[in-house]
Parts: C-alpha cells; structure tokens; sequence
C-alpha cells in the first residue's frame, strides 16, 4: 500500500539515510491523501509489512505507522507541498 508522509525539506537527507523516526509514543504518521501534508515536501511510503493502524476516530487523513519506516520503505519521488 502507498500512503504519504509530509515534512520539511530540511529534513530529506536525514529521512533519506535513517527514515521516519516515531514520535516519543512510537508512531509516523502518514496519510492515504499526498495532498493532506504538513511541511513543504511529501514522500511516498510503500509500507509492504509496516504495521498500520487507523481508529474509528482517526481523522481520514491518519494513519498510524507504528515504529520506524526503514528508508527503503520511502520512495524516490518527493513533492513539493503547501507548506
């Protein structure tokens, strides 16, 4: 499945050595829309057997990601986003 995940291009060549990190409750957030980002770059995340999460009360643009998304989950094209 390919979801997305929006950040600041500042970010790109520590995603693109480590990959998305969790937050401090380990999770990345990504979302099924490429248009529903935050930041000024969106990534495409080919998530094969991350595992993934989205609650009744998930707004439609949440998904969770529970733990890391190895940078070879993170595909090659990036967009630029609405910052």
């Amino acid at each position: 499945m390919r979801l997305y995940h929006g950040t600041d291009s500042r970010n790109l060549a520590s995603i693109l050595k480590e990959g998305l990190r969790p937050n401090r409750i380990g999770i990345v957030y990504l979302s099924p829309h490429p248009t529903r980002r935050w930041g000024d770059v969106v990534l495409e995340v080919e998530t094969g057997d991350l595992k993934l999460t989205a609650f009744d009360d998930c707004e439609d643009w949440e998904v969770l990601c529970w733990g890391r998304v190895p940078p070879e989950s993170i595909g090659g094209r990036y967009e630029e986003g609405r910052g």
